[in-house]
C-alpha cells in the first residue's frame, strides 16, 4: 500500500549550525547544590533578528541549552530554537525549519 505522506529529510540543529550561521554562545552556571562540588556550567545560543541588528532590545532567536536534548526528545548534541520570550512561538527542530523561520521574520537568508 502506497503512503500519501511525503517525508523530507531534516538536518538537526547542532553547535556546528550555530557557528556556521554566526550565533553568539552564552555560557552560564548554576550555583552548586550541597551534592555538587563545582558549579554546573551550560550554554545556549542567541541570534538577533536580523543578524546585524545593533539594538540590544531587538527580538532574537534563542536555543535550548546544551544539556536539554534528552528532555526535549532530541538526539544528543541537538537543539531546539524559538523566538526569545515568546513561549515556544516559532519552535524549530531542524535547520530547514530554522531557515524558513528566519526568512519569514527578516526577508533575508540566514546563511
Amino acid at each position: 500500500m502506497k503512503s500519501d505522506i511525503l517525508e523530507f529529510p531534516t538536518t538537526p540543529i547542532t553547535d556546528d549550525t550555530f557557528e556556521r550561521q554566526g550565533w553568539e554562545m552564552c555560557v552560564e552556571s548554576d550555583t552548586p547544590s550541597e551534592y555538587d562540588e563545582e558549579p554546573i556550567e551550560y550554554y545556549y545560543w542567541v541570534l538577533p533578528l536580523p543578524k546585524d541588528n545593533p539594538d540590544d532590545d531587538c527580538f532574537e532567536l534563542i536555543s535550548s541549552t546544551n544539556d536539554d536534548w534528552e528532555e526535549l526528545g532530541l538526539e544528543k548534541g541537538s537543539y531546539a530554537v524559538e523566538i526569545s520570550n515568546m513561549n515556544g512561538l516559532g519552535l524549530c527542530l531542524s535547520e530547514e525549519e530554522l531557515e524558513i523561520l528566519y526568512r519569514a521574520l527578516t526577508k533575508e537568508e540566514i546563511e
